[in-house]
């Protein structure tokens, strides 16, 4: 099984990073190549929220279109989000999002865990894996801007780097 980890600093707190990563029903609005986005099952007990979540991701110029099905955990308390699946094109996933507070922002820790059903598939994910990676944590840092804004907080400019 392949694991992919990356920590990128975001000038946000980790509370409203975490409500970003965590409010999947709006990755299709935001997430490069994901053009839709379902929840339900949805159990909340204390600041932890179990749900199950479906993605679908297209990529439109080889003309495929994958959904990934997911059990997902956010725990507000711990400030992590755990999905994991073993359906469809996956065989195992685990995806973690950790979010940890440090000089007026936060960490977020992202790990990624995966075999593919397709041994075609895990080369491609995997080659492509920290472009891929770069691009959404860059979504998810945007969408967090455009969030702060509407809520009218001191939101930085998006800044796409890395750490």
């Amino acid at each position: 099984m392949r694991t992919h980890r990356f920590t990128r600093w975001l000038p946000y707190p980790p509370e409203h990073l975490f409500r970003v990563v965590s409010d999947v029903h709006d990755y299709g609005r935001f997430v490069p190549l994901c053009v839709g986005a379902e929840v339900w099952d949805v159990h909340e007990e204390g600041a932890v929220k179990r749900f199950r979540a479906k993605l679908e991701i297209a990529y439109p110029k080889l003309g495929l279109r994958e959904y990934f099905t997911s059990d997902v955990v956010a725990d507000a308390e711990k400030l992590l989000v755990v999905a994991t699946s073993r359906e469809g094109a996956v065989r195992e996933l685990e995806n973690r999002w950790l979010f940890r507070s440090r000089r007026g922002g936060a960490d977020v820790v992202f790990a990624l865990r995966f075999s593919m059903a397709s041994r075609m598939l895990e080369m491609a994910m995997d080659a492509a894996f920290d472009y891929a990676a770069k691009k959404i944590l860059d979504a998810f840092e945007r969408r967090a801007a455009e969030l702060a804004r509407e809520q009218g907080m001191n939101a930085p400019e998006h800044s796409g780097r890395s750490s």
